[in-house]
This record gives structure tokens, C-alpha cells and sequence, in this order.
């Protein structure tokens, strides 16, 4: 039985990545570092490749497909993934009998017996090993290609869609690597190049997520918005998910960056919260709400977080 699982589907930028894993029985298994097999995006960086290596250790066959930018562009992103699918299944060196795929959708391979399973890098062992390997390879592709094409940050953000990575598409347009057919990426969609004032807001948010990432924050998504607030830095602390507002001043002559966190805005923050919990199935996941305040002075920022900060749910939801 092989476990299935794929990264990169979302990002505007680099393949996407298929990881597929026969695992034998764990319990038999005498492995420092088992307990790393699970879903990816609950690991830190570091985690994630200590992981990795784990997998490669017990795994009875271990192997990771990719489908380009281009081959995205030219089939969609679901085929691709497919596809993906199909390239890291083909390098098993253990042919599988039966797949287990993350998800909801299955994929036709060699006739084999195939099941999705919602969630299935939480449920399973074999699809969480899978996850791990395409993460990584995925992210590791993304640095080879930030050297490749400077000017993006695609080591930093992975190629999603981040105030930053916006920017810098604006500002140069689009690479090889960038996926074409992705909004904002269409003919007519790219972005304006940003103003001053959302050139310092995009780069206190650089600066945000760099600090979270130091304080072993996972950085998930950035810039949520809905009709009810908007979310603008959406993190994981282990199991819980932190919703991030940022606020940037290059002065302290109107006052400190937090005190600019009003009781309406943070009231905002929770409904844009409580839409992504929604929209992504999330809702038995503990949450909390955080501020990183920075002060983009000249040389070294100063940056101030305010984990969980106390925030009265609003009563119209």
C-alpha cells in the first residue's frame, strides 16, 4: 500500500509535487524520530527535514514526481497534479498494490485500487510520509529557483501569493517558472505597481513573517480576505492556527503601530478567522489572534508580538 500526497497546488510560481510512500508495519520499527511522520504542514522547517530523512530510513520505497509550470498551464492544475501523482508512483521501487490518496479525488494508476482520504495526512501514516516528501523536494526546488530567477523571494514565500511576491511581478513580470494561467498572473490581473504606503505595508509583512518564522511559527497563508475583515498573516503554532494582524509606521509621531489595533478591527480579524476556519474545514483546530507591531525605522527593525491577544467574539455571526 502506498500513501499518496501532493505540494504546491496553490502557489503562482514552480511545479507541483507528488510524493508517494510504502511505509512497512511502524510498530516492528526500531527508528529514532518516528513520531515525525505526520502532516508536514504541522512541522517546523527543520522538523520537516529531519522527517524526511526518517521516511528514507524506515520507507520500503520512497518517490517524488513533479509537473512543471508549464505542464500546469497547459493542462490545469488538477490534471498536473495527477500526473505528478503518477511520475512519483512510477518511481517506486516497491510497485503498490493498493494507493491511499490525500483528499478528495483518486488517481488512475496501472489499474491499482485507489481511495481518498479527507484529511488523510492526519489519518495516515503512509500519506503524511508522502506529504513530508513532496514538501520538501518542493521547497528545496524553490530555492534552486530563487537563485535561478532573483528578484522574487520564491526561497522565502515558495511561490504563493504574498504582498511581496505580488510586487515583484509587478515590478519584473512574470519568470519562466511562473504559472501563466494563474490569476494575477492572466493578461490585464497584474497588479499596479504598489504606492509607498503599500510598499510599507507589504514590507512589514515581509518582516512579520520573518519573525514568526524565527520564533517557530510555520507562515500558511498570507493576505485572507472576505467581506467581513481580513487576516493578514495566517501562521500555525503546532496545532494552532494564529491569525496575524501586522501593523507597520516608520515614526511613533502618530502613535505606536499596535495602538492603531482598534476593538472594531480586532473585532474584523475574528470574522475573517472564523471564514477561513469555514472555507478550509478548520473549525475543531484551536485558534488564536496575534499582533506583530514593527516599526520600520532606518537599519534594524523593531518588531513587538503580541501573541493571543484578548479579543470579545462578536456577537452577530
Amino acid at each position: 500500500m502506498a500513501g499518496v500526497d501532493e505540494a504546491g497546488r496553490g502557489p503562482l510560481a514552480g511545479p507541483v509535487v507528488a510524493g508517494a510512500v510504502v511505509l512497512p508495519d511502524l510498530e516492528r520499527a526500531d527508528i529514532e524520530g518516528l513520531e515525525l511522520i505526520r502532516d508536514s504542514k504541522t512541522l517546523t522547517p527543520a522538523q520537516r527535514e529531519r522527517a524526511a530523512a526518517v521516511v528514507r530510513e524506515v520507507a520500503l520505497g520512497v518517490a517524488v514526481g513533479e509537473a512543471s509550470a508549464e505542464e500546469i498551464d497547459a493542462m490545469g492544475i488538477l490534471p498536473a497534479t495527477r500526473l505528478a501523482m503518477r511520475r512519483a508512483l512510477d518511481g517506486l521501487a516497491v510497485p503498490p498494490d493498493y494507493l491511499l490518496v490525500d483528499g478528495t479525488g483518486v488517481v488512475d494508476w496501472r489499474g491499482r485500487p485507489c481511495q481518498a482520504v479527507v484529511k488523510g495526512d492526519r489519518l495516515c501514516a503512509a500519506i503524511a510520509a508522502a506529504s513530508i516528501a513532496a514538501k520538501t523536494r518542493r521547497d528545496a526546488l524553490m530555492r534552486e529557483m530563487d537563485a535561478r530567477y532573483p528578484g522574487y523571494g520564491l526561497a522565502q514565500h515558495k511561490g504563493y501569493a504574498s504582498p511581496a511576491h505580488l510586487a515583484a511581478i509587478a515590478r519584473q513580470g512574470p519568470s519562466p517558472v511562473h504559472r501563466r494561467t494563474f490569476s494575477p498572473m492572466r493578461a490585464g490581473l497584474l497588479p499596479a505597481a504598489p504606492n509607498p504606503r503599500s510598499q510599507l505595508g507589504a514590507r512589514g509583512e515581509e518582516i512579520a513573517a520573518a519573525h514568526l518564522a524565527r520564533a517557530g511559527l510555520r507562515v500558511a497563508a498570507h493576505n485572507f480576505r472576505t467581506r467581513r475583515g481580513e487576516v493578514d498573516i495566517v501562521a500555525e503554532d503546532g496545532e494552532t492556527l494564529v491569525f496575524v494582524e501586522v501593523r507597520t509606521r516608520r515614526t511613533v509621531s502618530y502613535g505606536s503601530p499596535e495602538e492603531s489595533v482598534t476593538a472594531r478591527k480586532r473585532q474584523r480579524i475574528v470574522l475573517a478567522a472564523q471564514q477561513y476556519l469555514q472555507e478550509h474545514g478548520l473549525e475543531s483546530r484551536p485558534w488564536r489572534v496575534d499582533v506583530v507591531a514593527v516599526l520600520a525605522r532606518r537599519g534594524a527593525p523593531e518588531v513587538r508580538h503580541y501573541p493571543n491577544v484578548e479579543i470579545r467574539e462578536p456577537e452577530a455571526y
